[in-house]
């Protein structure tokens, strides 16, 4: 469940622009995609001024508008867009390149990969349970 509340108005818009683009990356947009990208913004309570806000944003300025976000947001908002990549159950080469240059160019890939790495001590409790 996500809360409605994690993201402003602004950050919403922007939240709306990636995955729009992400559902038109491949050059159709599936029913399913259609359909997730509805629920996703039921659930994160987006309103009619701030789809047209975010469906207006160029996709570069939503990138970088990313990487003023919080760790979660980011997180949050790389699990959605993921969901709207599994949504068709199809995953093209264009949505695998883009999920990737958002990741890369707002800095969801190094939030992912401080959370996979352990730090020694974690490690040593881990294997002595």
């Amino acid at each position: 469940m996500i809360d409605s509340n994690l993201f402003n108005s602004h950050e919403k818009a922007v939240v709306v622009s990636l995955l729009i683009e992400m559902a038109n990356v491949d050059d159709n947009v599936a029913f399913e995609e259609l359909v997730t990208t509805n629920n996703i913004f039921a659930r994160l309570g987006i309103d009619r001024d701030t789809f047209e806000t975010g469906r207006a944003l160029d996709t570069k300025y939503a990138i970088e508008a990313v990487k003023a976000m919080t760790d979660e947001q980011k997180i949050v908002l790389g699990k959605l867009l993921v969901e709207v990549i599994d949504a068709d159950d199809k995953v093209t080469h264009a949505e695998l390149a883009l999920l990737n240059h958002i990741c890369r160019q707002s800095g969801i890939d190094v939030i992912l990969n401080k959370k996979e790495e352990k730090s020694p001590t974690e490690k040593r409790e881990k294997t002595r349970k």
